[in-house]
């Protein structure tokens, strides 16, 4: 599956809501998450622990030189046992980093509005949006959209994983950070 997203610091949630009604965003849920990274060659892989959810093993590839919107392919695997899965997945690859969050959902038309609080780094706001019945361009102007209404600032955008924010957080400042980190994902 593929999307085109963005990834932001936010100075305010209740801020990023009222904008979100004002258009008719529809909230889906909040809940707790949990991710655990595993260190692979390529891209991030990531099992995914949430509140009353099934466990999820997702693997996702894309540009840490453009902080978006960019492409992001990935793809999700439901588990049935997660405590398994991080003993099999732990045999073979490095586990270093876990990512604990409350991650509240929103959807507009093809996009998933992630509003974060993670621990040790603080609020964010993801949009995914999903190039599904869409092309890759309309799947473009319609985060151009929603960046415009929630006036994000495109100098703001992060373009690494939380995962490598935790491990950069207490070596680099936080302004250097979109920079800061290099890693080949091809």
């Amino acid at each position: 599956m593929q999307n085109i997203e963005i990834k932001t610091p936010i100075d305010s949630i209740e801020a990023i809501e009222i904008l979100l009604l004002e258009i008719g965003v529809e909230k889906i849920w909040t809940r707790k998450q949990c991710d655990t990274f595993f260190e692979v060659a390529r891209g991030w892989l990531k099992l995914r622990e949430a509140d009353d959810c099934q466990p999820e093993l997702i693997s996702y590839v894309r540009s840490i030189n453009d902080s978006g919107p960019r492409p992001s392919t990935y793809d999700l695997a439901p588990l049935d046992d997660a405590e398994q899965w991080k003993r099999l997945l732990g045999r073979v690859l490095d586990s270093e980093c876990v990512v604990r969050k409350t991650r509240t959902l929103w959807i507009w038309k093809h996009t998933r509005i992630h509003v974060d609080v993670v621990e040790s780094l603080g609020q964010f706001l993801e949009l995914e949006t999903v190039i599904k019945d869409i092309t890759t361009d309309e799947a473009k102007q319609e985060a151009a959209q929603m960046i415009a209404h929630l006036q994000l600032d495109p100098e703001r955008f992060i373009s690494i994983p939380y995962r490598e924010m935790l491990r950069t957080a207490f070596r680099t400042p936080r302004s250097a950070i979109r920079i800061g980190f290099t890693r080949s994902t091809q």
